[in-house]
């Protein structure tokens, strides 16, 4: 049996404040109990890119790119979801989360936050 690769997932700063902002959207929509859930199984689905990162589907809009950048989707409700769009430096064993992108936002933003 193979032993599987993992990975180190490491969330790029501007990630990082693309959350804090999805978490005040999260707090401010939803009841505390269901935004701790909602924020933690977030976190835990990009860190469980550790161990299969290619699980995630390419994203089309950001194939201009030198990078090829997937994304997991978390459904936070029927209607809304958020990628968490990376891409992986298999040189590094390094998977790069470079943003938490609500879909019901204006997709063409998307393009300028990557």
């Amino acid at each position: 049996m193979e032993e599987q690769t993992s990975y180190l997932v490491e969330i790029t700063s501007k990630a990082e404040q693309y959350y804090w902002n999805l978490l005040a959207h999260l707090y401010e929509t939803h009841s505390v109990e269901s935004a701790n859930k909602k924020s933690d199984d977030i976190i835990k689905l990009a860190m469980s890119l550790k161990d299969n990162p290619e699980r995630g589907r390419l994203e089309e809009d950001l194939a201009r790119y030198d990078k090829e950048f997937r994304a997991l989707i978390y459904h936070v409700t029927k209607r809304n979801t958020v990628k968490i769009i990376y891409f992986i430096d298999e040189t590094k064993k390094t998977v790069y989360v470079t943003d938490f992108f609500p879909t019901r936002q204006d997709p063409n933003k998307k393009t300028k936050r990557s």
